[in-house]
């Protein structure tokens, strides 16, 4: 391969936290379900996957050395004969947790489950993409399905070649382990999963999503909470086309009692003032050689288990709306999507949520520990009755 016909792009300070992520959380993988009526034939995905490889170079890449580069070898598709996603306790999913392949250098691939609902799950390091990258790819995917075109992402620009460019206007936040996880905490049981992952549908839809989440995980915490939302950095230049990781966080300090709508405030402030870009490796963490850093998250995941004290209280994701309808193909028609968070050593509670058919679904990644799972459906019950019941008057208000 030629340096100056491959594309290839530098490991970001934040891909590289990402591999001791991965070592204590595997398999780190951001994956998306796509649930759906009919059958697909796995030759014909594959030839969608391989179209929309060769215009997404980044669902090809793999490590060489300090960078990133494209093998020209599109994702798998991968047949899981006679199975489908094993709700509700999908942290059990033997599919979900398994290793990406065919061989480990790999970082993308795509499941077919043949089995009813007929499930394509995309999988992705979050090394090479983010939320929107991955999301990006699976629109591409079905684009080559029906036949169209696939938009494509040839940019080489990841979050600190973006930052480096536009600049940073303040000081990052400082980041302390004190808040609270509102599904409480627990001793880890190493007999049983370290992690959760659980899901919940809400059958409405409606303004200030992400805001009104934060709201209820504060008041059920019944203590200041902080919350990170990754921001899409692609606001910033509309025509970037990337799969990289484009996401740093704005925190949101959130005390039992505020409304929705001053959280909401907060948010479209930190916006305003482009906060997020002021946490381009933040703390420096990733100065430091492989194994302290993996020690230090071990230590986090300690203290947060143990001691019930986090950098923050949740992690909160939207990565908008799909529709459906858009994404039906000859033979196979999607009806839900929804985002499948990685597990995460130093986070209590990471959110994925996604719209579409006039329904939010959210899947959510909990560090377990004794009592946690108890008080995290109960929390997703929580969640779903508060978000319907708001969400559907403030439709009937309009």
């Amino acid at each position: 391969m030629s340096s100056d016909t491959t594309f290839r792009r530098p490991i970001t300070p934040t891909e590289r936290l990402y591999f001791a992520a991965r070592e204590l959380a595997p398999p780190f993988l951001m994956q998306v379900a796509v649930h759906g009526q009919g059958t697909l034939d796995p030759a014909e995905l594959q030839r969608a996957v391989d179209v929309a490889a060769a215009a997404i170079p980044g669902s090809r890449l793999v490590r060489d050395g300090a960078d990133w580069v494209d093998t020209g070898v599109s994702p798998t598709v991968r047949v899981v004969e006679g199975h489908t996603l094993t709700y509700p306790e999908l942290e059990n999913d033997p599919v979900l947790n398994s290793p990406i392949g065919p061989t480990p250098d790999r970082t993308c691939e795509v499941l077919l489950l043949t089995a009813d609902p007929v499930t394509i799950v995309f999988r992705g390091f979050h090394g090479v993409m983010d939320g929107m990258g991955m999301r990006m790819w699976v629109e591409d995917v079905f684009r080559a399905l029906r036949g169209a075109e696939p938009l494509g992402a040839p940019d080489p620009v990841a979050d600190a070649q973006l930052v480096a460019r536009l600049g940073a206007p303040g000081k990052p936040a400082l980041l302390l382990p004190t808040y609270s996880s509102a599904a409480g905490h627990g001793k880890q049981d190493r007999a049983a999963s370290r992690w959760l992952l659980r899901h919940r549908t809400i059958e409405a839809t409606g303004k200030g999503v992400l805001a009104r989440v934060a709201a209820v995980l504060a008041d059920a915490a019944q203590a200041k909470s902080r919350f990170m939302i990754p921001v899409d950095l692609r606001r910033h230049d509309y025509t970037l086309r990337s799969t990289a990781n484009l996401a740093l966080p704005l925190f949101l300090d959130v005390a039992p009692g505020d409304d929705w709508k001053s959280v909401n405030d907060q948010l479209r402030a930190g916006l305003r003032e482009n906060r997020e870009l002021n946490q381009m490796d933040n703390g420096g963490l990733t100065a430091f050689p492989s194994a302290v850093v993996r020690g230090v998250m071990r230590a986090g995941n300690w203290i947060g288990a143990r001691l019930g004290r986090n950098l923050v209280s949740a992690t909160i994701t939207h990565v908008g709306v799909f529709d459906l309808t858009e994404m039906t193909v000859p033979g196979y028609t999607p009806t839900s999507i929804r985002v499948l968070p990685q597990h995460s050593g130093m986070m209590p509670l990471l959110f994925g949520i996604v719209e579409s058919a006039g329904r939010l679904e959210i899947t959510v990644s909990c560090r377990n520990g004794a009592g946690v799972e108890h008080r995290l459906d109960a929390l997703l019950d929580h969640i779903v009755s508060t978000l319907e019941r708001e969400l559907a008057a403030s439709s009937t208000a309009r």
